[in-house]
């Protein structure tokens, strides 16, 4: 658990659902809720176990980081970065 964050990503979700509702909450879950809209487009019609073999991360990992059960750590982020040969990181 992060320090100062009182849960998920997701627990941030004031309407709708997540990524795409409103999330009201620190600045880490509006970047969590970006870099989750941007890896399900990146991912696109692949595999989450096909991106996770490529990204040498177990492709249980990314599907908590797209649901928004888990904060997404540096490694992660850049491992999927160069696997799926786009930015994720969110320009806020």
């Amino acid at each position: 658990r992060q320090v100062g964050l009182g849960g998920p990503p997701r627990s941030y979700l004031t309407e709708g659902e997540w990524p795409d509702g409103t999330v009201d909450g620190p600045i880490e879950a509006r970047y969590a809720q970006a870099l989750a809209q941007r890896l399900r487009d990146a991912i696109g019609q692949r595999s989450l176990r096909e991106v996770g073999r490529s990204a040498r991360i177990d492709h249980t990992t990314i599907s908590a980081i797209l649901a928004g059960r888990r904060w997404a750590d540096l490694v992660t982020i850049a491992r999927l970065e160069q696997a799926l040969g786009q930015r994720l990181w969110p320009d806020l």
